[in-house]
């Protein structure tokens, strides 16, 4: 389980940081002179080194502790587990990007210009990432193991 958890943290640290460099990138037609860029393989790097640990730990622990959770629950209809995962997995990025907040601002209590809103919404996009990648992969993995 750990290791399927490694696997989906990588894919979705890799897929966001392709996404957000992507969305950041300036092409070089449109740069004005005098105005520093960043390139594209800086910003997914910058965005891969941010977030494949932030996966690794805090989305890997509580993916964990959701799966036990809800495997514990029986559900009647695939839509309800489907909704109530979502839910849960849209907490819990929220949760952490919470946590990650708190961490940053107790030193001095300053957010340093912070948008707060658009971190939590890069939470719950993250979040919700992750559980799709989770819910293909197992797919895939129960797809792949029922042929043997």
């Amino acid at each position: 389980m750990i290791f399927r958890k490694g696997i989906v943290s990588v894919l979705s640290a890799l897929i966001l940081s392709l996404s957000l460099a992507l969305l950041e990138y300036t092409p070089e037609a449109e740069q004005q002179t005098g105005v520093g860029y960043f390139s594209f393989g800086g910003l997914f790097f910058i965005y891969l080194i941010f977030s494949l640990p932030v996966y690794l730990i805090g989305g890997s622990l509580y993916s964990i502790v959701v799966d036990v959770f809800l495997g514990r629950i029986q559900f009647g209809n695939k839509l309800l587990k489907y909704v109530t995962e979502l839910i849960i997995y849209v907490a819990g990025g929220l949760l952490i990007m919470g946590i990650i907040i708190l961490m940053l601002t107790l030193p001095d209590g300053n957010n340093g210009g912070l948008y707060i809103n658009r971190v939590f919404i890069l939470g719950a996009v993250a979040s919700l990432l992750f559980f799709h990648i989770s819910l293909l992969w197992r797919k895939k993995w129960n797809s792949l193991r029922d042929k043997v």
